[in-house]
């Protein structure tokens, strides 16, 4: 399973997760961007849909966002992003590495100087996790293993190519972002992108390094613009599931409403594919000796 970012309503993602579980179906590999990567990396580890569930709908939201009062513009960034990696590692990931992983995890990242896709299956949880939720602006990119590195999402909204360096079975993305092909927001990035001015910025942006705040700001923001020229759309054979939870990216309150989107979005694309969801059951169902 391939889990896009959203931030809240990334949280959509677990009312996904419960309905493949009551289904017998869970996932024998996950990959994550951006608030994705949270949520794959908290079930690689061994938390279990419900546990999931429990956990935001008990997490103090404001807890949360004080994890943000973490000055970065030293960095080109709002918030630097260290004090909440932390944050999550103590809390949640515990110290844990990939190693400590039950299931096959990848975390999704985009590499500021090529602006191309990074997977990440080795190492901390959490520093992978860090780099895949950087937002060039509001956290600060993050230097690892000689590269400067930013939020996957934007190479792939939903890390369908990074799921695939673990060759599964059977693929399924969800997806809790925007609407990429009816959104007026992303219709005019992508009018700018095709625009004489749009092609003036990729080329100064190219000839910037992703050094100090500014080449790090006019570098990410070039990344992100260009990503939203892109497609979405799921590997061959793959479902993709659009789920639509009432939430803006910063109502963390709203988990409950969120999940239920996800069940919804869930069960509605497995009636709808019926032939996939036959393939999924069958994936399931041991094999005699």
């Amino acid at each position: 399973m391939a889990f896009g970012g959203g931030t809240a309503r990334g949280l959509a993602h677990i009312g996904a997760l419960k309905v493949l579980e009551s289904e017998g179906a869970q996932p024998g590999a996950v990959a994550g961007t951006s608030y994705g990567a949270i949520i794959a990396a908290l079930y690689a580890l061994g938390m279990p849909a419900l546990e999931l569930e429990r956990l935001v709908r008990e997490q103090n939201t404001g807890e949360v966002w004080l994890q943000g009062l973490d000055f970065g513009l030293h960095r080109g960034s709002l918030i630097h992003g260290r004090r909440l990696a932390r944050w999550l590692d103590r809390k949640f990931f515990q110290g844990a590495t990939f190693g400590d992983a039950q299931i096959p995890l990848v975390v999704a990242c985009t590499d500021l100087a090529t602006g191309k896709l990074v997977v990440i299956d080795d190492g901390p949880v959490s520093v992978a996790v860090q780099a895949s939720c950087a937002l060039p602006g509001l956290f600060a990119p993050v230097r690892t293993n000689g590269r400067v590195l930013i939020d996957g999402g934007f190479v792939e909204t939903v890390p369908f190519r990074a799921l695939q360096t673990l060759q599964p079975e059977l693929v399924i993305g969800l997806h809790a972002g925007l609407d990429v092909n009816n959104s007026r927001i992303i219709l005019g990035i992508r009018r700018f992108n095709a625009s004489r001015t749009g092609r003036r910025f990729q080329r100064l942006a190219t000839r910037l390094r992703p050094v100090g705040p500014f080449g790090q700001i006019v570098r990410g923001m070039a990344v992100w613009v260009r990503s939203y020229s892109r497609a979405l759309r799921a590997p061959h054979g793959g479902l993709l599931v659009h789920e639509e939870p009432p939430a803006a990216w910063w109502d963390f309150h709203k988990s409950p409403q969120a999940i239920v989107a996800g069940e919804r979005a869930m069960r509605q694309a497995l009636d709808g594919a019926p032939e996939f969801a036959r393939r999924l059951q069958v994936a399931e169902v041991p094999c005699d000796d």
